[in-house]
């Protein structure tokens, strides 16, 4: 029976409508479904998130010391956490958990997420590298499929690590073209042999195969280029393993030397013979006849006016002939006035002040003296931080030693009470030590303003007859001098009758800043009071200040150092053998190659040569001298921080190098000094005439014919400047001031003007019109 059309199609919308309402719960049950699962694994992942952060925190300290640690560190991260870093790995494998019911679920902000500050820094984790040595994370995954490693892969790794470099470099050598890599796996070989480039370790195994610290750089990015090119795969994956580190750099290195001697055979054997001819590990057999004597060393140890050197010197006085060596030839004058030779033999040689050996800048001399002097008998003389260095230096030469150790005749005392900051307080036969030329003067004119006394001045620039002038005016009882302002000149080699010590200051300028005198400095000035046998037996010392006591205090308390290391320098010849192995370069270049490639054992340091490199760059304009004759010129007395000074000594060179009559050229003043400016310059000509006589002991005596002359000036000029010392009225000036105007007095005398400042001087009246016309025409 057929329907009727009505009923028909309402009940067919009537069946369409619940079968879409059907439909829309499935679809709402479903979303809600998904919704719930969404909610579920975003509340596991956080619990997993939390878990995992900790472990991390844990073990993150430890993953740069343990390799196990690194390993399961970086496992955690990439392994669960596929958003970190893609992986085609499961994220987890349980089974699919029952979805619970909407009101189960606490109400769920996804915001938390982008807020939750673990996942951000566990992903900081993940990507950081160890501190230690910045090797790079170890992709975890690349872990994970060494795991399962096939066992060709295995036999090929033991093979690898147990072959000779020698076979692995031929292999490597007769590969055309290497296999072709994973884009991970060349990363890391590259990254490995960026860190082998930068391998301390690695350069410093170089040089004892002579490849130099200089060409192992360019080596080995020539090397890395080979490798990288001839990498199997076996190969690469042995060297992933390693890891960057030392590791891999003792597995790197034994292939790199073998294609270093086949791709640079000439560079290390220029480079050997370079390296061999600034060889310095073995001082005590440049001088063969000392070695071939059987020489007694005796060593005078012990503090300051302890009777040392005194005793020293009744063995001096009962020979023949003997040799007497000082730093600051002012008791060498005294005793008589000699200069070293290791040409000459002796009966006796004594060497005072033998702690000098570690000085940074002057150590070397003292070194060759003690190893090079041709004496039956050598004096040492000094303080206990070089005993253990001199033990080792005899142990080397063969030389019998003998020790004598001495304690000082009376304490040395330290008053508590201090001048409290007012020189009114200075006493008769106090030295007040001060530590530059500026405060010397200073505080001179401060005492004889404001007291009675009158002062003597003892500093370093002054020449040593001066110096020793100065001091027998205060040793006299008889006159008015009564007071000593000295520099730290009065540490070393001077005999006076100094009641106290009194430290201006125990702080000095180095040239950059401000710094402390070093406890030793301050022991050697402060022991220089109670001498045997003088009016003050008794040894006082204290300071200006009182904020300065507990500083003097702790130094003098403080025992000697035990010196490592004593000072060298190379000769002449040596560098002679030097140049002939390198390219044509400048002498001050040739120097610090010397300094770079020069080698040196436990015992001994290479001192420094800043003055040497100075005048040797001031010699450079200089043209027609040999490398000896600039080396001796380099070595000359003379104050560098004087321009006028280096003028001389360049003028000196000039001529010399166009084969002329080197003459003086300088005038002497009539009368001592006006004021500071004609003192400092009366220090210039002493110190231009002493450098006049060094350089004819070491030069023809025909190319310096007035020597007579010289030491006439010289005796001149320094009675001059005692006369000058005793009347100073006047405040003291900086040698790098600016110079006052040319004086003249009714006997003559005119300060001449410096050469650049006159040429300055015309420079600038040239220009002064022009910069006039500029300025109206604006």
């Amino acid at each position: 029976m057929t329907p009727n059309n009505g009923n028909y199609y309402k009940s067919k919308t009537l069946a369409t409508q619940k079968k879409r309402k059907s439909e829309t719960a499935i679809e709402s049950s479903a979303s809600t479904s998904f919704d719930l699962m969404v909610q579920y694994h975003l509340k596991f992942h956080l619990i997993l998130i939390t878990c995992l952060s900790m472990a991390n925190r844990v073990l993150s300290p430890y993953s740069c010391q343990s390799r196990n640690l690194f390993v399961v560190r970086n496992l955690l991260c990439s392994r669960f956490f596929h958003h970190s870093r893609p992986s085609t790995a499961l994220l987890y494998n349980f089974p699919s958990p029952q979805i619970p019911n909407q009101s189960q679920f606490a109400p769920f902000d996804f915001n938390q997420v982008r807020e939750f500050s673990i996942f951000p820094d566990l992903r900081r984790l993940w990507l950081r590298s160890p501190s230690e040595n910045d090797k790079p994370v170890i992709d975890a995954t690349e872990i994970v499929q060494n795991e399962a490693k096939p066992d060709s892969i295995i036999d090929g790794e033991e093979r690898l690590s147990n072959q000779d470099p020698e076979e692995i470099y031929k292999e490597l050598k007769d590969t055309l073209k290497g296999e072709n890599l994973s884009h991970t796996d060349w990363n890391a070989v590259n990254e490995i042999l960026r860190c082998f480039c930068q391998s301390g370790w690695a350069t410093n195994q170089a040089l004892s195969l002579y490849i130099g610290a200089s060409f192992f750089p360019f080596a080995a990015k020539k090397f890395s280029s080979f490798f990288i090119k001839r990498c199997k795969i076996d190969l690469a994956k042995y060297l992933v393993s390693l890891g960057p580190g030392n590791e891999a750099d003792r597995f790197l290195f034994p292939i790199f030397v073998e294609f270093c001697m086949e791709k640079f055979p000439d560079e290390i054997k220029r480079f050997r013979e370079m390296v061999d001819s600034a060889d310095m590990t073995k001082p005590h057999t440049w001088f063969p006849f000392a070695r071939a004597m059987k020489r007694k060393i005796i060593y005078h140890c012990g503090p300051t006016n302890s009777g040392k050197t005194y005793n020293a010197l009744q063995r001096f006085m009962e020979v023949e002939k003997g040799v007497y060596c000082s730093p600051l030839r002012l008791l060498a004058m005294e005793v008589f006035d000699k200069m070293v030779s290791t040409e000459e033999l002796y009966d006796v040689a004594v060497i005072d002040e033998i702690q000098m050996l570690a000085d940074p800048s002057r150590g070397y001399a003292w070194t060759r003296a003690l190893l090079g002097l041709k004496a039956d008998e050598i004096h040492l003389c000094g303080d206990p931080s070089v005993l253990n260095i001199v033990r080792k230096v005899c142990s080397d030469t063969g030389d019998e030693l003998v020790e004598q150790h001495y304690e000082r005749f009376k304490p040395l005392v330290v008053e508590a009470k201090t001048l409290l900051g007012d020189l009114k307080n200075v006493k008769s036969g106090d030295c007040v030590v001060a530590f530059s030329r500026r405060e010397i003067f200073e505080v001179k004119l401060a005492i004889e303003k404001n007291t009675n006394h009158r002062c003597c001045v003892i500093y370093g620039a002054l020449p040593p007859e001066t110096r020793r002038q100065q001091a027998s005016l205060f040793n006299d009882q008889d006159n008015e001098y009564d007071v000593l302002v000295a520099s730290d000149a009065v540490g070393m080699g001077l005999n006076l009758n100094i009641r106290r010590i009194v430290f201006y200051n125990l702080s000095k300028y180095n040239g950059d800043k401000m710094v402390p005198i070093p406890a030793s400095q301050v022991k050697q000035i402060g022991g220089r009071v109670g001498r045997r046998g003088s009016c003050y037996p008794d040894g006082l010392t204290t300071t200006l200040h009182l904020e300065d006591l507990d500083y003097l205090i702790e130094c003098l308390k403080k025992p000697f150092d035990d010196v490592k290391k004593v000072g060298l320098f190379p000769f002449y010849e040596q560098v002679e053998l030097f140049a002939a192995q390198v390219s044509d370069m400048s002498f001050p270049k040739l120097l610090d190659k010397f300094r770079e490639n020069c080698r040196l054992d436990g015992s001994y340091y290479l001192c420094q040569h800043l003055h040497i490199k100075k005048i040797a760059n001031m010699l450079e304009r200089v043209k027609g001298l040999s490398l000896v004759d600039r080396f001796n010129f380099c070595f000359a007395p003379v104050n560098i921080r004087d321009p006028k000074a280096l003028y001389h000594l360049l003028r000196f060179a000039s001529s010399y190098s166009q084969e002329l009559p080197v003459n003086i050229a300088m005038g002497i003043p009539k009368g001592a000094a006006r004021n500071d400016t004609e003192l400092l310059d009366l220090e210039t000509k002493h110190q231009v005439v002493s450098m006049y006589l060094w350089l004819s002991n070491h030069f023809e005596e025909e190319r310096f014919p007035y020597v007579k002359k010289a030491e006439t000036m010289a005796t001149d000029i320094a009675q001059l400047l005692g006369e000058s010392l005793v009347r100073v009225y006047w405040k003291p000036e900086s040698r790098n001031a600016k110079k006052a105007e040319p004086q003249e007095n009714e006997k003559g005398y005119q300060r001449p003007m410096s050469l650049i400042k006159l040429r300055e001087k015309k420079n600038e009246e040239k220009t002064r019109p022009t910069q006039q016309l500029k300025t109206v025409t604006a």
